[in-house]
């Protein structure tokens, strides 16, 4: 496939090895979404349809292509969405999580199977049932040939020190997969305690952000680092707030057990240093270059992944690509520490070529 961009013409898949792979962007299989509608009962109102159809690059392989072509991109790395947690009654039945988490993983793996050198997969687990979720990633892993799966995060999901997550922190390691985390706070949860719902959209502005942080936490502080010091956990978002509060964190973390208060953990000290194991994408949602240096300064040159988040943003992910790109063109680093940035961290990673 070629399209005329302006400056030259893009031939997908042809030059060697990829140079741009966006770790970290969404579709949304139709007939999962068809399956959840089917169930009834309550669901998150940012999983109605509606959301989904507004956007074509988020449900059409030709257009995801159009996008992936017009901005030279190699590879879509595709997380699913609408999370299972999006609709409770499924999530929350040991009977038909899997068998909606069977129906969105294979309905992307047929995406993936229609251009595989342009996507690649990431699976959905029943986490309500330990030992589906671990079959379910080795389904995923070794008969569909996902590179990983992802776990929503946040106040109404499972939290990520749960002793349930054990098997499926083993299994990851042993198919040398990777985990991608996503926040879920849902806009029904409420911010303050006298009201009903969240208000000004803190819910997914500042809400999300938290998730991911707090579930960093839970992963830290629990050792699984320690256990699995193997493990590739992504964050999204540009690893949320320990970029940019790292000091603050440390600072607060020794005033309160100078004070007594210690935490109960038996990780070792300096805690911060456990967080940058995590992998993060470079998802700020526009040009933020300042944002990315920071957190290429935290997590290290090896650990950042090119990410965009597309196509989530209002133009059906023209502005968060083209955005993040040109932040990644304009941060301080080599050229080499860029190149690593814009694929060769994940070629390394998620064994791509």
């Amino acid at each position: 496939m070629a399209i005329d961009i302006g400056r030259r013409e893009f031939k997908a898949g042809i030059g060697g090895a990829a140079k741009r792979i966006d770790a970290y962007t969404h579709f949304a299989p139709l007939k999962f979404l068809d399956f959840a509608e089917s169930q009834g009962g309550p669901r998150s109102p940012a999983a109605s349809r509606d959301v989904f159809m507004r956007k074509p690059t988020l449900t059409d392989v030709h257009a995801r292509l159009e996008l992936l072509d017009r901005n030279e991109v190699d590879i879509h790395v595709l997380v699913p969405i609408p999370w299972l947690e999006s609709f409770p009654r499924i999530a929350d039945d040991r009977a038909l999580a899997p068998q909606a988490a069977r129906i969105m993983n294979d309905e992307l793996a047929a995406i993936v199977a229609s251009n595989p050198k342009r996507f690649r997969g990431v699976a959905v687990l029943p986490v309500v049932d330990p030992e589906a979720a671990v079959g379910e990633l080795h389904r995923a892993v070794t008969k569909l040939g996902f590179v990983g799966a992802y776990l929503a995060v946040g106040p109404t999901a499972k939290r990520m020190d749960d002793p349930e997550f054990e098997s499926l922190f083993k299994a990851l390691v042993e198919l040398d997969a990777t985990l991608w985390l996503h926040p879920s706070r849902p806009p029904t949860l409420p911010d303050y305690a006298d009201e009903k719902a969240s208000q000004f959209i803190e819910w997914q502005t500042i809400g999300w952000l938290h998730d991911t942080t707090s579930a960093m936490y839970r992963i830290v502080f629990s050792g699984v680092f320690d256990r699995y010091p193997g493990i590739r956990i992504v964050t999204h978002h540009h690893g949320a707030f320990l970029p940019v509060f790292a000091q603050r964190l440390e600072a607060l973390w020794a005033i309160s057990e100078d004070a007594g208060m210690v935490l109960p953990t038996r990780v070792s000290k300096p805690y911060v240093e456990h967080f940058k194991k995590f992998y993060c994408d470079t998802a700020a949602f526009g040009f933020a270059p300042k944002i990315l240096e920071l957190a290429l300064d935290f997590f290290g040159p090896e650990r950042v992944l090119f990410g965009s988040d597309s196509p989530m943003d209002v133009t059906g992910g023209q502005y968060f690509t083209a955005e993040t790109l040109r932040s990644i063109d304009a941060m301080t680093v080599s050229s080499e520490v860029r190149s690593g940035i814009l694929a060769g961290n994940a070629r390394r990673i998620l064994k791509l070529v």
